[in-house]
């Protein structure tokens, strides 16, 4: 007898198979946007808040009764914090839970917001800040290791990573453009008061959207934290004092030299202890290395282009605090769709060529910006520059940020994320002390000038300077970078790796054993030189090679910075 395929029992049509599979795959994909969406506005928030208070100062001055010399507290209260507890931030998640700690962070960051927002004190607003800093420092270093542990490597993780970056320019540019907006037509206490509904909102949606990743059975490295963010606060503190008080001022070079040894003394601690805060092994990889450096190069390049160009647009060109922010539209919206572009094609091009070039074109727009002068007009000589510029580093965002949090397993996520968001706070700070000192140096020595004049040619030496700075990371990426982020592979503290995740796929990994990680790495090898696990390497087992081989492979991983880079496919 003839019977329909639809009538046979436990076997779906096949266009209600497909709708079936297409329905279950949306149902998945909704929390994953809604985690996207969850983590790249916090980002947002932290950025925007760096920048939106500048554009209040001269008003809350006036309105707290701050003096010159302390309303620039209102500025480095926060950043201080910020800077110096970044590398705690993320190691905690991995301690305490990364969504625990996520929006903790997030009720403190409300709070603190509410109290700054109500300040009618000196002190009370500075503590404020403070109290802002040091949980946007947690809040931001979670959510990017969140962004790491959610979303599987390839790209899924390359389109989240190119949203929460691009957030890094648009949050930049906004504060400036915001604060004018809420000055103006408002109160500069919406500066702060803006803060408190949206992460009050994105703490209460949390548990619905963003999955909380296991925690790690380990204890804090208490001495490790202590030195960490004390380095790490002298040195921000000091560097925000060498533009106006000198570098050879005693607390300017006071602290730095603190500081210094604060985190050289860390550096023992690590070494030796049996549960280190940062652990070591972190910068050992060439990959991850060679990002570090370059994202502390690019935080002083994006830092000192928003500081130098808002003063060359207020104090030069005249422009008033809104239509200095507005300037700034255009350049952002290239950089967001750089970014945005190179979450689709870096598993194709690959890092380097991308870093590489967008370095290079960064330099070039930097340097461009130091031909403005007192009768610059806006589209040629700010616009177009700032376009070049913003380009360059749109293309860096998604390959750095991936490079940096490579090569890890997922409970390490947290670790990498904050060594990455430390580089580049650390970095823009420097940028920013280094960048101010020439523009003042220059000014000085043209003091026979116009003021305006004098202050035009201070600040395109500067411009000139942050080129140069920005122009150091073109060789360092062609050095260092060779991960090609289509499959990245897990290591731990040793270097051992697991097999590469392929794309848009969760993959959970056999557990591998040493002999077995050596033998995944040095058994044999494709045309490309990359490393192919044999059969037994992937189901755990322990693996015997030959001495020669054996012998082979240390010198391998003698001459080479890190084994795990023995896994990726490099580049030509």
């Amino acid at each position: 007898m003839h019977t329909n395929d639809d009538d046979r029992p436990g076997r779906a049509p096949r266009g209600a198979r497909a709708g079936g599979e297409g329905t279950a795959k949306a149902q998945r994909a909704a929390p994953m946007i809604g985690a996207l969406v969850l983590l790249a506005t916090v980002q947002l928030m932290v950025v925007l808040d760096t920048t939106i208070v500048n554009v209040a100062l001269p008003t809350i001055q006036a309105s707290v009764g701050f003096s010159a010399s302390s309303i620039a507290w209102v500025v480095n209260g926060y950043a201080l914090t910020f800077g110096a507890l970044l590398l705690l931030g993320g190691r905690s998640g991995d301690l305490l839970g990364r969504r625990n700690v996520f929006m903790a962070s997030l009720a403190a960051f409300a709070a603190a917001s509410m109290v700054a927002g109500l300040s009618s004190s000196p002190g009370l607003l500075i503590a404020a800040r403070v109290a802002q800093g040091a949980s946007a420092a947690f809040a931001q270093a979670t959510a990017l290791s969140l962004i790491v542990s959610t979303f599987p490597a390839g790209r899924a993780r390359n389109r989240a990573v190119g949203v929460f970056a691009a957030m890094e320019g648009l949050g930049a540019a906004a504060g400036l453009l915001l604060g004018g907006i809420l000055v103006q037509a408002v109160s500069w206490r919406w500066v702060f008061f803006v803060n408190v509904p949206v992460a009050a909102i994105v703490a209460a949606l949390a548990p619905r959207f963003i999955p909380s990743p296991k925690r790690q059975s380990l204890r804090l490295d208490l001495p490790g934290a202590v030195t960490a963010s004390a380095g790490l606060g002298l040195i921000v503190f000091g560097l925000s004092r060498a533009a106006d008080h000198g570098w050879t001022d005693i607390w300017t070079a006071g602290p730095l030299a603190a500081g210094a040894a604060a985190l050289a003394a860390f550096v023992l601690l690590e070494r030796r202890s049996a549960q280190p805060l940062t652990p070591l092994w972190v910068f050992a990889d060439r990959n991850r290395g060679g990002a570090y450096m370059i994202q502390a190069l690019v935080g002083g390049a994006l830092f000192g282009m928003f500081f130098l160009t808002t003063l060359f647009l207020q104090h030069v060109l005249g422009y008033s605090p809104l239509k200095a922010g507005a300037a700034f539209v255009p350049a952002t919206a290239v950089m967001m769709g750089a970014a945005g572009a190179m979450s689709r094609l870096v598993n194709r091009i690959g890092v380097r060529p991308l870093v590489a070039t967008g370095t290079a074109i960064a330099a070039a727009g930097m340097w461009w910006l130091s031909h403005l002068h007192l009768h610059a007009g806006y589209l040629t000589g700010v616009m177009l520059p700032l376009m070049v510029l913003s380009a360059g580093l749109g293309l860096t965002f998604v390959p750095l940020t991936l490079t940096a949090v490579s090569g890890v397993k997922e409970e390490h996520s947290g670790l990498v994320s904050g060594v990455s968001t430390t580089a580049i706070q650390i970095g823009g700070s420097i940028g920013v002390a280094v960048l101010a000192t020439v523009a003042a140096t220059t000014a000085r020595h043209h003091a026979g000038a116009a003021g305006a004049a004098a202050l035009a040619a201070g600040y395109t030496q500067a411009f000139r300077a942050g080129a140069v700075i920005i122009a150091l990371a073109v060789p360092l990426a062609l050095v260092f970078l060779r991960l090609r982020p289509g499959g990245q592979p897990a290591s731990d503290g040793a270097g051992i790796a697991a097999a590469a995740v392929p794309d848009d796929a969760a993959v959970t990994r056999p557990a591998v054993t040493a002999p077995a990680a050596a033998a995944a790495v040095t058994a044999r090898a494709d045309d490309t030189g990359a490393a192919v696990a044999s059969p037994a390497a992937a189901q755990g087992e322990a693996v015997t090679l030959p001495a020669a081989i054996t012998q082979r492979s240390r010198a391998a991983a003698f001459c080479r910075w890190c084994p795990v880079s023995a896994t990726v496919t490099e580049g030509p």
